[in-house]
């Protein structure tokens, strides 16, 4: 006996038998809530032809003629039934039928052996997860505004379209017809910088696209927490889409606010997102840079948990529950010029630091990305992770990172004594001082 060949075929049934039942159960489902009664096509059917794809897939090899007739024979009276079924109910709905079809083609596909077979059990998961889910993808579809589509079209463009066409590649000055040749007039020996790397298309854009799907991530997650009012989950979606954005809302917020505490608690959680953000980042880029940071990066998360603690635990009175709509940062989702602009400037950054690197040594590179840092700290971490255990050692790379998110840190702190409350600066200054402390103790493990 072919035991390889019972496992298909009782496969084959499972596969069917699952799908006949999330069908049985809607179409019962629709009959309670009052609709017209129609054939219900349920586990025996789907089961039955589950196993029908299955043999026809076996009997294809040695003979392609039955083959052809039964899944003619099937398409047939799929045809018919649907067209019967509708015209006595006036039931124009396809999904039960459409669902049958793909329970023959898998039943095909599973004796066939013509993809994977995890493919097959994949699409079957798949199939089954949009039919379960008719309500909740029903309301997604009704929510979805054209902003988000056309957020999604442009991920698609830049992740799909433009990044698999551009040229893995590194460009230098030197690469530039009679650069070097220009440069030697000036009797200097530039061939240090001349060299260095200026661009490399693949790479650059391959950061735009990590960028953009970090902050469709984020606003999918903020999207998802928009019938939720917890102001904690709101704080975490607040993080990955913007934490300076999210601590300044939070800043005006507490001048019209009696108590701070819940409010600075929101504002160190966002924060403290942040730095899981920009470990996934870093990790996209370089590994073996990650893993270096793992001490600096836990005594950090550690500090801002901490001082989470410390607040979300001191009684305050009359503090209003912080609604989602309050603190996450109101912006386009995917701005293609907003991308461009990043990298623009992380060409710019890149460049400065590595020019500063050959001519300064590790202090211009550290002045550099402390500079860098004020205007974009995402540019100056992956320009940091880029050239990490080659230009540059992992000690002076960790050097960098603590002082970037000094700055960047910093920066929030002065934008919360600007725009917000003085209690609420305060207690956030100690906080982000706290994090700051506790970043140093990474230069011990470097």
């Amino acid at each position: 006996m072919d035991f390889n060949l019972v496992f298909k075929f009782i496969l084959a049934f499972l596969i069917g038998a699952v799908i006949g039942l999330e069908r049985e159960v809607n179409e019962k489902k629709h009959l309670l809530e009052g609709s017209k009664k129609t054939a219900i096509l349920g586990l025996r059917t789907f089961s039955l032809t589950a196993i029908l794809g299955a043999i026809t897939g076996m009997l294809s090899l040695n003979f392609p003629v039955i083959s052809i007739i039964l899944a003619s024979a099937f398409l047939f009276l799929t045809i018919v039934f649907y067209t019967l079924d509708s015209f006595f109910s006036r039931d124009f709905g396809i999904t039960t039928e459409i669902a049958l079809i793909y329970s023959f083609v898998l039943g095909l596909l599973i004796t066939l052996e013509v993809i994977p077979m995890q493919l097959t059990l994949a699409i079957a998961v798949v199939l089954i997860f949009l039919l379960s889910r008719k309500e909740t993808i029903k309301n997604v579809m009704e929510d979805i505004k054209h902003t988000e589509v056309n957020a999604f079209v442009s991920f698609a463009i830049i992740a799909l379209v433009i990044l698999p066409f551009l040229p893995n590649f590194s460009y230098s000055l030197s690469d530039i017809p009679n650069f070097s040749n220009f440069i030697g007039n000036f009797g200097t020996d530039f061939n240090q910088i001349i060299n260095l790397e200026l661009i490399n298309p693949f790479r650059l854009w391959m950061i735009v696209a990590l960028i953009t799907g970090v902050n469709l991530v984020g606003y999918t997650l903020e999207k998802t927490l928009g019938q939720k009012k917890g102001w904690v989950l709101a704080s975490i979606a607040g993080g990955f889409i913007s934490s300076t954005a999210t601590t300044q809302s939070l800043a005006q917020k507490s001048n019209k606010s009696k108590g701070v505490n819940h409010l600075v608690s929101a504002a160190v959680i966002s924060n403290l997102v942040s730095f899981i953000q920009i470990a996934i980042i870093l990790g996209s880029f370089n590994i073996a840079f990650l893993i270096k940071l793992i001490p600096t990066l836990l005594a950090m998360i550690s500090a801002a948990f901490a001082a989470l603690v410390f607040f979300l635990t001191a009684k305050e009175e009359n503090v209003s529950v912080i609604e989602k709509e309050n603190i996450a940062p109101q912006k386009e989702i995917i701005n293609l010029g907003s991308a461009l602009k990043f990298a623009g400037l992380f060409v710019f950054i890149s460049l400065v630091s590595k020019i500063a690197l050959v001519v300064f040594g590790s202090n211009g590179f550290l002045v550099t990305t402390g500079l860098g840092a004020m205007v974009g700290l995402d540019a100056v971490m992956i320009n940091t992770a880029q050239i990490a255990g080659n230009a540059i050692d992992f000690k002076l790379a960790i050097l960098a990172f603590i002082l970037a998110n000094f700055v960047n840190l910093a920066a929030k702190v002065i934008y919360s004594f600007l725009q917000g409350k003085k209690e609420f600066a305060v207690k956030f200054s100690i906080s982000m001082g706290v994090i700051i402390l506790a970043s140093l103790t990474g230069l011990f493990f470097s």
